[in-house]
């Protein structure tokens, strides 16, 4: 009687990242390390960008088409985020301009 065999499957292979992604000014820092939610949305930002460029390179490298296809998607989720924290981020900058304005008595008539 023979044996099945096993199937493993082949591991990917994890290449260096390329010096686009060494470089993540601002990543590094914990959310305890952020005083503002100004602060940790734009870090949050940086976060989605490096996140959209990991993927499209690992779209580029794919071999094949449903790979890319998932990496592309992948990528273009990421820039929806984005687009979300900016808003957010646009959204609380403009609450901060408004408090300050308030607090400085500037619509004091109101």
């Amino acid at each position: 009687m023979r044996k099945p065999v096993k199937e493993t499957a082949k591991k990917p292979e994890i290449k260096a990242q390329p010096d686009s992604l060494k470089d993540l000014s601002g990543l590094t820092q914990k959310p305890d390390e952020l005083t503002s939610i100004r602060e940790i949305l734009e870090v949050a930002v940086q976060r989605e960008e490096s996140a959209h460029q990991f993927y499209m390179m690992a779209h580029e490298r794919a071999c094949n088409r449903v790979d890319k296809e998932l990496f592309l998607r992948l990528a273009q989720e990421e820039l929806l985020h984005k687009q979300n924290l900016l808003r957010q981020l646009e959204e609380v900058s403009a609450r901060l301009f408004t408090d300050s304005a308030l607090s400085a008595g500037e619509f004091s008539e109101w």
